[in-house]
């Protein structure tokens, strides 16, 4: 049976595998109050930063007046200066902070999709535009939108052809309607009054459609969730970016009190929902012990991990480990698969729960690979 887990954009998919060990250890947020200023291109950042540990239900609470991303690691100079990135935490919102007269607004960021055939080449050309997708050296980052009306001119037939045999477009935005109200009607059951936007980052409604709502609507504290349950520089990462910029050049969203939740995948609700859902499915098949469990996840550049520090292999890695952790409290010990996927080819290492060891996650893929495909 097959699980897919991570959220990274289905459109590029390149290997992030190294073969380094990578220690498994609930990671730590170093967690900033940042003011952004910007001078010559370049990020100047003024933090108090305090360590966080995950484990604890204490809540940072509300951020302050300026826009408030958390910092883990610097990024390699070669890559874009994503000195604000948000990595590897999730937080608590303390429902107190919220009841009052505040006008409480909650944006969900996700990645959108065409939702016609004629959608399918300027999705893929905003896609491709997206500097945290293709990279390009400082000297020819003029060729960025070039080289995106080329490719998703070139790619749009095909792609086309995948929609078509959906029923024309992506399912994603109604999917993430859906969960959004349903968001919505479970804070309202908490006594918390919150209006629930959502905000895509390539297809409507864009991310500068959610933020000119949430100005209309006049609200005061703002919690910005990624759907995807692991970081990555290419997905909240990318969404978090813009998110960023709009806030820095607008006066109304600068005095905003806001939080961010980075990443989830490890949440208690998530693994059980996971493993719920993978036990469910074992009791279809007549030796449900025999089954091998397929957990498949998008790639990112290698140079993204390596030199950017980005934590997406990590925490996908021990998302599996949690899921599987659980589903042995159930006495399910079923063997598993962990795939990362490119174009051309799928990297794929598989353990089982008994030889599994935390410290020590399996190599993916090759080191000296650099996974474009």
């Amino acid at each position: 049976m097959m699980m897919n887990c991570g959220a990274m954009n289905a459109t590029t998919s390149w290997s992030a595998s190294h073969s380094s060990k990578i220690p498994m250890l609930l990671p730590r947020a170093i967690c900033s109050t940042q003011r952004m200023c910007c001078g010559s291109g370049v990020h100047v950042d003024a933090s108090v930063s305090t360590n966080v540990s995950i484990k604890a239900k204490d809540s940072m609470g509300w951020s302050g007046t300026s826009p408030s991303l958390y910092s883990k690691q610097p990024i390699n100079k070669f890559l874009l200066p994503l000195r604000a990135l948000v990595t590897s935490t999730s937080q608590d919102v303390p429902i107190a902070s919220l009841i009052g007269r505040e006008k409480v607004g909650v944006l969900l960021l996700n990645l959108g999709g065409p939702e016609t055939l004629e959608d399918v080449q300027p999705f893929l050309f905003n896609l491709f535009a997206d500097p945290d997708i293709i990279r390009l050296p400082r000297l020819f980052r003029f060729l960025q939108k070039p080289l995106a009306q080329f490719i998703s001119v070139a790619r749009a037939p095909k792609s086309k052809e995948g929609y078509a045999s959906i029923g024309g477009g992506s399912p994603l935005r109604h999917i993430t309607d859906a969960q959004a109200e349903e968001l919505r009607k479970c804070l309202w059951e908490k006594q918390v009054p919150a209006k629930v936007y959502v905000g895509m980052r390539y297809w409507h409604p864009f991310t500068e459609e959610a933020i000119e709502q949430i100005k209309r609507d006049g609200i005061t504290k703002l919690v910005v969730l990624p759907l995807y349950p692991q970081f990555s520089i290419s997905t909240s990462g990318s969404s978090l970016r813009l998110l960023e910029s709009i806030f820095r050049e607008d006066e109304y969203l600068v005095s905003m009190q806001h939080t961010v939740i980075p990443s989830w995948y490890q949440r208690e609700g998530y693994i059980k929902a996971m493993a719920n859902l993978i036990g469910k499915e074992l009791e279809t098949f007549d030796h449900p012990e025999q089954v091998v469990i397929f957990f498949s996840a998008h790639g990112v550049p290698l140079a993204y991990v390596e030199e950017a520090g980005d934590p997406y292999k990590a925490e996908m890695e021990e998302c599996i480990y949690l899921i599987m952790e659980e589903l042995e409290k159930r006495k399910i010990m079923n063997a598993y698969t962990l795939a990362y996927q490119t174009q051309g080819a799928v990297r794929e290492k598989a353990y089982s729960i008994p030889a599994f060891n935390k410290d020590m996650v399996g190599t993916i893929g090759n080191k000296n690979e650099k996974g474009v495909k």
